[in-house]
């Protein structure tokens, strides 16, 4: 709590007043198809899985917002976007029965945007969903999945999502202040801070774009654009076994639990498609779901997060493991061929030519 509480005494003034960046609540919804009409395939995107459905927040008019308050089957939900430290997050918002509603209140503490909820005037941090002043001091409100991608990728997974309409008001919708995820050398992937933080560090550069998230009291982040090129990462966090992979549908990275009998499976990705070690079975990098194979039918867990840029994620949580990291497990271990890894017998149902995977070579 001391913690906590000192983080009232950091706040920078931005200029910004309470209000002046207005937090929209249950907002008008598009079908795809007219939404299809104003937007490009590579436009960024917000996809987050709601009980109802997933529903899809275009980041051009997130910018301006930056939080959307949703009521659905009378539970609250908060969808927020910091665009100062690339921070998306969603969170379950109903807090013992009380949901709560959230606006922007124009200080931030590390470059990151802090929040107040209307029902208490408790300030919280965007990043961490943690309340750090007020009568709800200390509390921390649950994740929900959120996804970083793009319109072309989410409207092809996800056909039937509402997409949120353009909201009405004179903002410039079509106009980023703070630069442009589609060019190089603006706000978004220089080197460039606009607010002081108290700590950083140079493993990666300051604006990488990071999942985030906590598995068992570790903190992650994994650095996404490294992940997508290599396809696969098997890593350990602490004593616990975990995979990386990227789903190349919905062009993200998801990230599985692959202990999945007493010794942690080992995957790769080959020619497109993913296999484990021990079986040379093929799963889906999309649900962790074995498709083929002698696991078919078997499940890895899924774990959610957020995103955030190196820099923010890193400022408020030192303590961090990050991928690339010292838990990664090395090349070398990884080759079909090598010692350990069990053969399937010719002809079995998870031989290459059963599963369409060309022989090791």
């Amino acid at each position: 709590m001391a913690d906590l509480a000192a983080i009232s005494g950091k706040l920078v003034e931005t200029g910004v007043s309470y209000g002046a960046i207005p937090s929209l609540y249950r907002p008008r919804y598009d079908r795809i198809l007219d939404a299809d009409l104003n937007t490009s395939a590579d436009e960024i995107v917000f996809v987050v899985m709601l009980p109802d459905g997933p529903r899809i927040y275009l980041q051009r008019y997130m910018v301006w917002h930056q939080v959307v308050n949703e009521l659905i089957d009378d539970v609250a939900y908060t969808i927020t976007y910091c665009p100062t430290t690339g921070t998306l997050m969603a969170y379950d918002a109903s807090m013992g029965g009380l949901n709560l509603i959230f606006d922007v209140e124009g200080r931030l503490y590390d470059g990151n945007s802090v929040l107040i909820d209307r029902n208490s005037g408790s300030l919280w941090l965007q990043e961490t969903g943690m309340a750090f002043e007020g009568p709800l001091m200390g509390r921390g409100l649950p994740t929900i999945p959120v996804f970083w991608t793009t319109w072309g990728a989410a409207h092809s997974v996800f056909p039937q999502a509402s997409v949120m309409a353009k909201p009405a008001g004179n903002r410039p919708y079509g106009r980023d202040p703070y630069g442009n995820y589609q060019r190089k050398d603006t706000y978004y992937d220089n080197d460039r801070l606009i607010y002081p933080v108290e700590r950083l560090d140079r493993r990666f550069p300051r604006k990488t774009h990071m999942l985030c998230l906590e598995y068992e009291n570790y903190l992650l982040a994994l650095d996404v654009a490294y992940v997508k090129k290599k396809g696969t990462v098997n890593f350990f966090v602490g004593p616990h076994a975990l995979l990386a992979v990227h789903d190349p549908h919905l062009n993200v990275v998801r990230v599985f639990n692959r202990q999945i009998w007493a010794e942690p499976f080992l995957f790769v990705s080959r020619y497109g498609k993913l296999m484990d070690l021990k079986t040379r079975s093929i799963w889906d990098p999309a649900t962790g779901k074995a498709l083929e194979g002698n696991m078919k039918g078997a499940a890895m867990p899924e774990y959610f997060g957020g995103y955030s840029m190196w820099f923010a994620w890193y400022s408020i949580n030192p303590e961090t493991l990050t991928v690339p990291g010292p838990g990664e497990v090395p090349e070398n271990l990884l080759s079909p061929d090598a010692p350990g890894h069990d053969s399937p017998a010719p002809g079995s149902a998870a031989t290459p030519a059963a599963t369409g995977l060309p022989p090791a070579p």
